[in-house]
């Protein structure tokens, strides 16, 4: 059909090629260019995409792949939070794995259904149909202006083009025979109906282990113990963060007891304040408790006397700190920052009252892992213990809740009132109840997401296995956090609907299902060939405009749907 088109083009198609031949020469030797041999422009085969199984995904198969899904509009930073290239490059080694079981099967495309198919202004690409006004003019197919198409929309030439869509059409037929053999019962229907429809409103409540770090106390013994059991896991902490270790400014380590007072406080409250202030420091310097029998440590005190919540249950403990960070400024910083290790400065006048500071070490330059390695077994022995602390508190609310059938979480764990607020409470300092509002259950690539708490297919469907006789579960641990759920309200499904548009809902679930099937048949094949060593990826291809690195991109991976 198309034969009479292209010779009457034949003349401009040289010219086209010659003119693509002088930009090449153009890119490849000049200013700009990176030294492209002549076979490298012929062969291109050192420029793949991708390559799948011996077949090759050239630069351009990709480029037109992310054209189609419409890349070129979407803003650098919105298409690499939604991961776009690296979806094109999933759905070509689809394609070519479909094409090559279609190969396999005997499946066979020609020329003439490919031509046919343009000649309809219709193109195939990453699975689906594309009708392109482009390919025609005054309403009608122009050879012509399909060859504008391809040499400066695809950078293909017809030839090129025709093969690349006989591998679509290849990928389309074995999509269509694994769609044959698919069907869903009524029962499967109704089900998912009900899943779809069924909406659930929670009361819920976070316990997160970050709240409860600076309660834990932690010996030296314990966190030696802690170093040595887990020294390989230390290690690739070490080196995942090793950047924060390197040229690292002058720091100290510190603890702080502080006694609190306003700047703006009167005269005799910032006596008292200094007062009391002496009075700890020279309990310090005398190394006695108040019935000077025992010894008393710094951090000791600090947990008796400090009026920081923040550090108060961890003994004062700031950790490692640069100039600036200190809650002293000025002079008083500076005479901290002249101190030796084991030194105690103070009481000094800090921005929220009179601090005595305790230095206990000092760094600066490249810091090895033996000098960061007890200090790395600290902050994972202490997020543990936080964590263990914070399932605890969640495990506690579970019974509370499930020994109080009447009382909703509201009712024992209240938001923190307009007058906590206006005293400067803070807000996150205790769990308090928070809702989700009416949902459904609904997929996402990474699982079920339940609104307003997060992804999790194991919360999922405990609650929406929820009743008023049994509504509460927990605790799941949910994006580091434990959550403690109890059902509001349940809203069941309106079965009318169901009988009124039964037979497309059939058709929609038939859908889903196919898409699950080629999506698990997909996933098969792709680990077989990625185990075979049969495919390779130019991860260069998925760069972002505004990134000078590629993203992370693993072939294969799984596109994980509810109950995953």
């Amino acid at each position: 059909m198309l034969d009479r088109m292209r010779k009457s083009s034949q003349s401009l198609l040289i010219y086209a090629l010659f003119l693509f031949l002088i930009a090449i020469f153009v890119i490849s030797f000049g200013p700009q260019s990176r030294g492209t041999s002549c076979d490298q422009v012929m062969n291109g085969n050192e420029h793949f995409a991708a390559q799948v199984a011996g077949e090759t995904i050239s630069h351009n198969d990709f480029r037109y792949g992310f054209m189609l899904v419409g890349g070129a509009q979407v803003p650098a930073p919105l298409a690499k939070r939604e991961r776009l290239k690296e979806t094109v490059m999933d759905k070509l080694i689809e394609r070519e794995l479909l094409a090559k079981e279609a190969d396999h099967l005997g499946f066979v495309v020609t020329d003439e259904q490919v031509e046919d198919q343009i000649a309809d202004s219709k193109i195939i690409g990453l699975g689906a149909l594309h009708t392109v006004p482009m390919l025609q003019k005054d309403g009608k197919f122009s050879y012509d202006a399909f060859k504008t198409f391809l040499q400066y929309q695809l950078g293909l030439t017809p030839k090129s083009f025709v093969e690349e869509q006989k591998r679509e059409l290849l990928a389309d037929r074995m999509r269509e025979l694994l769609r044959a053999g698919v069907s869903v019962s009524a029962d499967e229907v109704k089900t998912d109906f009900v899943r779809r429809n069924r909406q659930v409103n929670l009361e819920y409540l976070r316990f997160s282990g970050t709240r409860y770090q600076n309660e834990v106390a932690l010996t030296d013994a314990e966190i030696a113990a802690y170093a040595a059991k887990h020294d390989a896991d230390l290690r690739k902490a070490y080196e995942q963060k090793r950047f924060v270790y390197e040229k690292v400014p002058e720091q100290r380590k510190l603890r702080q007891i502080l006694v609190k007072v306003a700047a703006d406080a009167p005269a005799a409250a910032q006596k008292a304040a200094e007062a009391k202030a002496n009075t700890l420091a020279d309990r310090l310097k005398k190394g006695a408790k108040a019935s000077g029998k025992e010894g008393l440590t710094f951090a000791e005190l600090a947990r008796q006397a400090s009026d920081d919540a923040r550090t108060k249950a961890s003994g004062g403990e700031l950790g490692w700190r640069s100039k600036g960070a200190s809650n002293l400024s000025g002079d008083a910083e500076n005479k901290l920052w002249n101190a030796k290790t084991d030194a105690i400065v103070g009481p000094l006048r800090g921005s929220e009252g009179f601090v005595i500071t305790k230095v206990e070490g000092q760094r600066s330059g490249s810091i090895s892992y033996d000098q960061a390695k007890l200090e790395l077994a600290e902050e994972k022995l202490r997020q543990e213990r936080a964590d263990a602390k914070a399932k605890a508190a969640a495990q506690d609310a579970v019974a509370r809740l499930q020994s109080s059938p009447g009382k909703t979480i509201k009712d024992l764990y209240p938001a923190p009132s307009d007058s906590d607020a206006a005293s400067g409470a803070d807000k996150d300092a205790a769990p308090h109840a928070e809702e989700t509002g009416l949902f459904s259950l609904r997929a996402t690539r990474d699982g079920a997401l339940i609104e307003g708490i997060g992804v999790s297919n194991q919360l999922a469907k405990a609650a929406f296995a929820l009743t008023p006789t049994a509504p509460v579960a927990g605790p799941f641990e949910v994006s580091g956090s434990f959550v403690v759920v109890r059902l509001k309200e349940r809203k069941e499904p309106d079965m009318t609907d169901y009988d009124k548009n039964r037979v497309q809902l059939t058709r929609d679930a038939e859908l889903t299902k196919w898409e699950q099937v080629l999506t698990d048949w997909t996933q098969a094949r792709c680990l077989e060939a990625k185990r075979a060593h049969q495919i390779s990826v130019n991860t260069d291809v998925l760069r972002y405009e505004d990134s000078s690195e590629p993203p992370p991109y693993e072939p294969c991976s799984p596109r994980r749907l509810f109950g995953g």
